[in-house]
């Protein structure tokens, strides 16, 4: 995406955190959208999942999956990239077939502290909608009201919890 860089950090196979960055606001709309997120400091935006099965998801949403991709492989998208709610995504591999590279990528990342899985996500907005919208998670969620947001992250490690806000 023009005016937007990101980096991968490997948590427990199949987990990942992405952290994304605008490097040129006027580069696109979603740049200059996550820039002005971002201009009172860093923060939490938005977090991805990926359903078991995409096309029941999307059929059942009446929405129209979004295509992309870039070195890493092809994607599709269901759902808007925003603050206010997750998004769906699917890989043109296999999830099978991806946790050799995600496994490789967090032994090459030798982290000192070894973190795992994401314990829970503090979620802001309705817990009706939400839950309605992202229906069944391997990760808890813990409602928190307000405005429509993630607002917390659990990550476990070797050194116990960490958590990102």
């Amino acid at each position: 995406m023009p005016g937007v860089a990101n980096v991968i950090v490997p948590l427990a196979p199949p987990v990942y955190l992405e952290l994304v960055a605008a490097t040129d606001p006027g580069a696109s709309e979603a740049a200059a959208r996550l820039a002005a997120f971002t201009a009172a400091g860093d923060r939490l935006f938005t977090w991805a999942m990926e359903p078991d099965d995409f096309d029941a998801r999307a059929a059942g949403s009446g929405m129209v999956p979004v295509s992309g991709g870039g070195d890493t492989g092809r994607w599709r998208l269901l759902g808007e990239v925003e603050q206010g709610r997750p998004f769906f995504i699917e890989y043109d591999i296999v999830r099978t077939g991806r946790i050799e590279g995600w496994q490789r990528a967090y032994d090459e990342a030798a982290h000192d502290c070894a973190p795992g899985r994401v314990t829970y996500l503090e979620v802001g907005g309705d817990e009706s909608d939400m839950r309605q919208w992202v229906g069944e998670v391997d990760v808890p969620l813990r409602m928190v009201g307000g405005e429509p947001r993630l607002a917390a992250a659990g990550i476990a490690t070797a050194r116990g919890e960490i958590l990102l806000r």
